[in-house]
């Protein structure tokens, strides 16, 4: 038996630049940092020969071909698993429309652990890129590249999406000061649970008439690495609130009336800035408040649940793996 773990993410700056309807045209940049929040893959091998699934469904079959959950039947494709094992896969948060990369989270989590049960050791950079295999070129989802690959490295991280489809990465060393830019990171749940498939498709489609708004998101990516090496983080919150600003004119959708006063309300209540975690429409809204201001942000914003959290240095990772005899 064996258990991943793989962090969930917030994103600082440049989302939507990700994106390979930008970043062919124009290399897009990102920063980004996991969080303290996980999808867990459970995988033990069986005796018999069928393959089971525990998810929100559960499904035994025969044959990887006959898996109805599609991360779960790609990542065993890839990894080179097809029988006689069962897999249970749990979150902390709700693993579907929080707008914190779970749906990522959990492909490089699931083949992470198909891997180590093969034992077959494989990088960050390989859980990352065959993860956007997975979402992106086979099952054909309107997502960006950043979630997949802050999932896979951990830490907190400005990436560049290069137009030859590779992708550069960079650690931010704040070491100790981890803390204390955390610190000021607080995360809200809307109370809105959405499929963000429908806005990043009229974003893709909208990519040529956006490109004034992604330009200027992806300048502050670049500003928000610098206000970090620099440990300026009260820059951060001026960064959030220009980059939602700039985010609500990507698609129809993101901005929703009633998060449009939450955001009004945190920003009243002492937030420096914020902005929607994702794709827009709902999930989390990410503020940066001085701690000063926290009792007041949380008074605002009392109807709304908090999820507090830390900043995570790890990526995805096998926490625990009984390696027993080959008994099959």
């Amino acid at each position: 038996m064996l258990i991943t773990q793989t962090p969930l993410r917030i994103s600082l700056a440049g989302g939507g630049t990700d994106m390979s309807a930008y970043f062919t045209h124009v290399d897009g940049a990102v920063v980004s940092s996991a969080i303290d929040k996980y999808i867990y893959v459970i995988l033990n091998q069986r005796f018999d020969d069928k393959i089971y699934i525990s998810y929100s469904k559960k499904e035994i079959v025969d044959t990887v071909d006959e898996i109805q959950h599609e991360l779960v039947r790609e990542a065993m494709r890839i990894a080179g698993v097809q029988k006689g094992v069962e897999i249970a896969i749990m979150a902390d948060i709700p693993s579907e429309g929080s707008g914190l990369g779970s749906s990522s989270s959990l492909t490089v989590g699931l083949l992470n652990a198909f891997y180590t049960y093969r034992n077959v050791q494989v990088t960050a950079e390989q859980l990352a890129r065959e993860a956007c295999s997975i979402e992106i070129d086979i099952c054909k989802k309107p997502i960006g590249k950043q979630d997949q690959y802050i999932a896979a490295y951990g830490g907190l991280r400005y990436f560049q999406f290069l137009r030859d489809g590779s992708v550069r990465v960079e650690e931010l060393p704040i070491g100790k000061a981890r803390t204390e830019l955390g610190a000021h990171l607080m995360l809200f749940y809307t109370n809105i649970t959405r499929s963000a498939n429908s806005i990043l498709k009229e974003q893709t489609e909208r990519t040529v008439q956006n490109m004034e708004f992604l330009h200027g998101i992806r300048a502050l990516a670049d500003e928000a690495k610098d206000a970090i090496l620099i440990a300026k983080y009260e820059q951060i919150g001026r960064i959030l609130r220009k980059n939602w600003e700039l985010k609500k004119q990507l698609a129809n959708g993101i901005a929703r009336p009633e998060i449009e006063q939450m955001v009004e309300r945190a920003m009243q209540g002492g937030a420096d800035g914020c902005k929607l975690s994702g794709a827009g429409g709902g999930g989390f809204l990410l503020t940066y408040c001085t701690r000063s201001h926290k009792s007041e942000l949380r008074q605002a914003l009392f109807n709304y649940r908090e999820m507090p959290f830390f900043l995570e240095k790890s990526g995805s990772k096998v926490i625990f793996n009984v390696d027993s005899y080959d008994w099959k």
